[in-house]
Order: structure tokens, then C-alpha cells, then sequence
């Protein structure tokens, strides 16, 4: 495939896109994608990216994708998004209010990507650093006008057709409204993960893996984002249909949300580290689009030299800022992702490969009008 480059993406992406490793040689890929892997570094911007360069060094896995885009992120009612409305223009291509999960403004339920994969047989997964009913995976899988609705949200969510979650808040089962982890996943027929030992003996069923919480979501021991997107991508691989998943890492959001630089940095080099375990995966075998990005940026970050040289990370803020953010794109149907675009257009695309319209549709699952609710900002 043509190594396409963005006529117009800023110097500083350009910057990153630059290889000092030769890419690894792909397999002749398919026309259209078999599989799709979105990877969300949470509230990266330009300058998160430019700091896992720095950190990576040769080792930087999304500078080596082929395709480079730039992403508008402004949801329905505000220039800066929140974490909902960014991570439902994704999933549905349609623009909504902060705070939203995978409804329009209006809050009419709206189908996502990975429900749309499948209603096609796709398997599918969401695999995050944080609770695992937070904003960017529950938006693929839910629909509420309130992301604050935790019980709801987490209900929707193992209800849900999805076969593999994973992610923290193990501790909040028990407490405000929300049963035991063992009562709720019985409940739907999943097979409950909680140490990270017991991944690679998990049953071949749907997969709930809960773990406790870390500090500024952080990868769990044993059980970093590297680690758990090689477990997802050997279970999901099995479906000959293909699969549809979501890998996130909230650590880099939430460190840029506390101005904690040290966590910052292990979360910058976790998700790339986690970008290169998927982008092996593709480049063997060819039928599988990869798309990188970030939902907004958090921060306001600057990178900067500090005194010995190394990399020093400043922060301007401690919430979103309205910055575009980067993509990069591998495997085919990558070629669409170059240019500059609305976050609502990753869905479009996506869509366009799987055969279907663009066009906004509601959700066949949920026809019932979801209740409304205004209040802007959060994460």
C-alpha cells in the first residue's frame, strides 16, 4: 500500500510520522477490512503524542503507520467535548451534547460501530484502564442522555451482545445501587475475570474481566493494556466473521487531568507499547485496519527539554482544551482516514467499509426516546 501522507496535517505530526525504524514489510491486504481496532489514547493532543515519540525513541509504534489524519473534536453544544460526546461521535457519527452516550442531542438512541459489527456477526470487544462502564467504552455499547447513571450504564452494558470486556471498578459492586461483580455477571451470562492470572485459562464464553482501580488509571499488575490487547485479540481473532474493538487507555487523560507527569509518561509508553502489539498483529495478517487517536486533549500540554536534556512536561490546564487531535491509520481502508476531518467522519468511514450508510440511524435495540440531560463538562 501506498505510504499516503496528509498534504495539510501541522509540522508537529508530520514530526511524529517520521521513521527512524523501517516499517515492517505487510502481507497483501485485503480490499476491505476483515477486522477493526480503534485505539483511543485518551485526551492525547499533539504534544501527548509528541511526548511518547521523545519517550519511545525508535520504538514509537504510530509513527510508522502509514496514514496520517487531524481530527476536530467540538461536540453539539460546546467547542471543548467531554469524554461522552467525543467517544459517541466515534461510535455513531453524529454529533451530541457532553455528557451524552450514544444518543443524539435530542437523545434519540443511535447505532454504533460496534453494534452495527454486530448485527454483521463480527465479534466484538471493549477493553479500557479504567472502570469499564466510563465514558469511552460505554458510548460503543450504551445509550443515555446521562453519563453519571452509573447503574444503568453498567446494567446496558452486560445486557449487551459485546463478548469481551475488560477493564477496573471492581470495587465499586457492592455500593450505591450497583450489586455484587459476581451477582451482576452471573446475571448475564459472563464468565468474571478478577486476577490477571486467570486470563489465559478464561472459558471460551463471553468474558468480563474487573479489576480494582489504579491511581490516575494506570495499567493494573499483570494485566497492563499490552497485555490485555494481546488476550482480546487472540479471543476475538477466532470469529470467522471478524471482530470490532475498542482499546483505550484512560491513564493518559486522567494524569493529564491531575498534571501528574511521571504517571503521564507510563501511560504514554504503555499505549504505544500497546500500539505496536496491534500493529504486529495487522501487519501478519493483512486484514485488519487500525485506527489511533486521541478523543480531545487534556492538559493543555507542552513538551519541553528540562535541564539534563530529558523529556519535561508542562501543563497549561487541568481540563479539555479544544486542540485538534491526531490519527493514524494501518491496513486496509486506511487510505480514507488522511486529511482533515470532524471525529464524527471515523464513523462514516468505518461504516463506508462495512458496506452500510452514513447516514445516522437509531438504534434497533433501544426504540424507546432516551431522556434528555444539558449538563456540560466532566472527563
Amino acid at each position: 500500500m501506498p505510504r499516503l501522507r496528509s498534504l495539510f496535517a501541522i509540522p508537529a505530526v508530520l514530526a511524529l510520522s517520521c521513521r527512524s525504524v523501517p516499517a515492517a514489510v505487510p502481507q497483501a491486504h485485503a480490499v476491505l477490512p476483515k477486522n477493526v481496532v480503534l485505539m483511543v489514547g485518551d485526551g492525547m493532543g499533539p504534544s501527548h503524542f509528541a511526548a511518547a515519540r521523545l519517550l519511545r525513541g525508535e520504538a514509537f509504534a504510530a509513527g510508522r503507520f502509514p496514514v496520517t489524519g487531524m481530527v476536530s473534536t467540538r461536540s453539539a453544544n460546546s467547542v471543548v467535548t467531554d469524554s461522552a460526546a467525543a467517544a459517541t461521535a466515534m461510535a455513531t457519527g453524529t454529533k451530541s451534547n457532553n455528557r451524552m452516550l450514544g444518543v443524539d442531542p435530542q437523545g434519540h438512541p443511535l447505532t454504533t460501530l460496534l453494534e452495527l459489527a454486530e448485527g454483521q456477526g463480527r465479534a466484538t470487544g471493549l477493553v479500557t484502564t479504567t472502570f469499564f462502564g466510563d465514558a469511552t467504552p460505554a458510548a460503543f455499547a450504551v445509550h443515555t442522555a446521562r453519563r453519571d447513571q452509573v447503574a444503568d450504564i453498567v446494567h446496558q452494558l452486560l445486557a449487551s451482545d459485546v463478548d469481551l470486556v475488560a477493564g477496573g471498578g471492581a470495587e465499586l459492586f457492592g455500593t450505591d445501587g450497583l450489586p455484587a461483580l459476581s451477582t451482576a455477571a452471573a446475571q448475564h451470562g459472563w464468565s468474571l475475570i478478577t486476577e490477571p492470572a486467570a486470563l489465559a485459562s478464561a472459558p471460551a464464553t463471553k468474558a468480563l474481566a474487573v479489576f480494582p482501580s489504579q491511581k490516575n488509571a494506570a495499567d493494573v499488575p499483570g494485566a497492563r493494556l499490552p497485555d490485555l490487547a494481546r488476550w482480546a485479540l487472540a479471543r476475538l481473532s477466532t470469529d470467522p466473521d471478524g471482530f470490532f474493538l475498542l482499546l483505550e487507555h484512560e491513564g493518559t487523560d486522567t494524569a493529564s487531568h491531575e498534571n501528574a507527569a511521571d504517571d503521564l509518561r507510563d501511560s504514554l509508553r504503555s499505549f504505544d507499547e500497546t500500539v505496536g502489539v496491534v500493529a504486529d498483529f495487522a501487519r501478519q495478517r493483512g486484514d485488519t485496519l487500525v485506527l489511533v487517536v486521541g478523543d480531545h486533549e487534556t492538559g493543555g500540554l507542552r513538551v519541553l527539554a528540562d535541564p539534563a536534556g530529558g523529556v519535561a512536561l508542562e501543563f497549561g490546564t487541568k481540563t479539555h482544551t479544544g486542540s485538534l487531535v491526531p490519527l493514524f491509520a494501518l491496513g486496509p481502508g486506511s487510505e480514507r482516514f488522511i486529511g482533515f476531518y470532524e471525529n464524527t467522519e471515523i464513523a462514516h468511514k468505518v461504516q463506508a467499509l462495512y458496506g452500510v450508510s452514513a447516514e445516522p440511524a437509531q438504534a434497533t435495540s433501544h426504540a424507546a426516546r432516551v431522556s434528555t440531560g444539558s449538563v456540560a463538562g466532566g472527563r
